[in-house]
């Protein structure tokens, strides 16, 4: 069957609309018109120069725009990113962007979300990749920096319409196991280049069980993969949750059609997998937990894209409760935006945190990109960041092990790299899962998590 007679995927059915066309493929260029255009502050000394130099008018569509100081929101004495904060206070203001989000705000990722701009259908262009976790809501990411100044004055640039890989996750979560570890299994396995040029569609039985900070997670180190995006299908608890937040604005859900021609399809059997630590210095390096543990570890990070949601703050808290940070140890623990902070100090989980021994960062980026929790000689990180390459956190000598949040907190206990599954008692951790949950942070209000870690 050709291309020419068979269906569309999620990303074609987008851009197309996004396109004025009724239907596109694989390798064309189009020109697209978003609905939003997504920045951090960054970008802006050097996007502001080039203003400078097109000298127009003005932004064809600043309301559209949405500017969020994310990776700097403690600009300390003598820091040039103070500065950059001062010129987007009154540039945003001069150029009347329609949308700016200041110091602890969060990230872009989680604004994007919880304010309702993402929403089913959508196309959001952005400065990075994986702001693919607004697939957890249905919309599309498309990454295209340096590039992001085109729409920013034009409101459309060009796209070439990736391919499509559809993975369907089957099973059931075992103890112990969470997104993170999903995700990273994914990498070791498919991280090689399989996926160039392509955008991952999620969907399958077992996304049923997946919080919507699961998913995001999950979207969020999918670009790992060297794939363009990501994106799932939605279902009843993505469509509460985006009704929740929407704030009045208009989407359209957009599924695959039965016959859509996938490049690649693989099928992911969760109930196979198991706590994994990624070893650096690359993505592709994950291994059973059991493989590293006993490796001593210095710094203790929660915190990135991929791993700042409230469900990671209750998974820390859950290990670190009535326990204490090993002395030589330093801990950091960052929520990813302000609403997770404040429900997190709602649940008392910020006190569990203090208590144990770790601090607590404003909301944002932080120890991620190495702006805080900067690593020195040859220490040793186990963290939920997104990256693991020398240098990346400061010394090129030191090195940095990612995990999820369970297992990061259980090492940051321990001392050393640990497996998370003794410090959890298995029944209370299905009770846990079957009841916290997701509430209008994590899912729709009142929906259930997952009951234990299976389908619905």
């Amino acid at each position: 069957m050709s291309a020419e007679s068979t269906g569309q995927t999620i990303v074609q059915k987008i851009l197309a609309r996004h396109a004025g066309r009724e239907r596109v493929e694989p390798g064309e260029h189009l020109t697209c018109v978003p609905d939003h255009v997504a920045t951090q502050e960054l970008n802006w000394p050097t996007i502001r120069r080039n203003l400078d130099r097109v000298g127009p008018p003005g932004l064809k569509r600043p309301d559209k725009i949405i500017v969020v100081i994310d990776h700097t929101p403690s600009a300390a004495t003598g820091s040039p990113h103070a500065a950059t904060h001062y010129l987007l206070k009154s540039l945003t203001r001069d150029l009347r962007i329609g949308h700016f989000f200041g110091p602890g705000t969060g990230l872009r990722h989680l604004v994007l979300v919880e304010k309702g701009f993402a929403r089913p259908g959508s196309l959001i262009f952005s400065d990075e990749g994986n702001i693919a976790s607004v697939g957890a809501v249905g919309a599309l990411n498309i990454s295209m920096s340096p590039d992001i100044l085109v729409p920013l004055i034009k409101d459309e640039n060009w796209v070439t319409v990736p391919r499509t890989v559809r993975i369907d996750l089957v099973g059931q979560m075992p103890f112990g196991v969470n997104a993170r570890d999903i995700v990273q299994t994914l990498l070791r396995d498919w991280g090689q280049g399989q996926f160039l040029q392509c955008c991952v569609e999620y969907g399958g039985p077992a996304l049923a069980s997946l919080s919507m900070d699961d998913r995001q997670t999950l979207l969020a180190s999918t670009f790992h993969s060297m794939s363009d995006t990501a994106v799932m299908e939605v279902d009843d608890l993505a469509l509460a949750y985006v009704d929740a937040r929407a704030q009045g604005r208009p989407y359209e859900v957009v599924r695959p059609d039965p016959d859509a021609h996938y490049h690649l399809r693989l099928t992911i059997d969760l109930s196979t997998l198991s706590p994994m630590v990624t070893v650096p210095p690359e993505q592709t390096g994950a291994t059973p937990v059991e493989q590293v543990a006993g490796l001593q570890v210095d710094q203790a990070t929660i915190g990135s894209c991929a791993g700042n949601r409230l469900q990671d703050m209750r998974d820390a808290a859950l290990i670190l409760r009535g326990r204490k940070v090993a002395p030589h140890v330093t801990m950091y623990i960052t929520p990813g935006s302000a609403e997770v902070y404040a429900q997190a100090a709602r649940e008392g989980l910020l006190e569990v945190f203090a208590e144990a021994g770790a601090a607590v960062l404003t909301p944002g980026c932080n120890t991620c990109w190495g702006y805080l929790g900067v690593l020195s000689g040859k220490e040793v990180s186990i963290t939920t960041h997104q990256f693991n390459y020398q240098g990346r956190n400061g010394s090129e000598e030191a090195r940095v092990f990612l995990a999820s949040p369970l297992t990061v907190a259980a090492s940051a206990v321990e001392g050393k790299i640990a497996d998370p599954r003794p410090y959890l008692q298995q029944a209370a951790y299905a009770a846990y899962l079957a009841d916290g949950a997701d509430d209008t942070l994590g899912g729709a209000p009142g929906a259930s998590r997952a009951a234990p870690r299976g389908g619905h």
